[in-house]
């Protein structure tokens, strides 16, 4: 199990959200018994990347929209 404090390598460049997003896959995924560290962790960055992206437009959404009906 990895965590905020011990995680892979290739979990660095990520920020602390999207790396702790990528944790939590990371950590699924081996509790469903996948095996194959590297995988898991290349799954779970990218997920997590894809994850924060789609949170980020949401957001830009949410201010878009809430600053046109002021």
């Amino acid at each position: 199990m990895w965590t905020p404090t011990h995680f892979p390598a290739a979990m660095r460049s990520l920020n602390a959200t999207t790396r702790a997003k990528a944790i939590e896959i990371a950590n699924q995924l081996i509790g469903q018994g996948y095996t194959d560290k590297h995988e898991v962790i290349q799954h779970s960055v990218l997920e997590a990347r894809r994850w924060a992206r789609e949170r980020s437009h949401q957001n830009e959404r949410v201010f878009v929209t809430s600053r046109h009906t002021i």
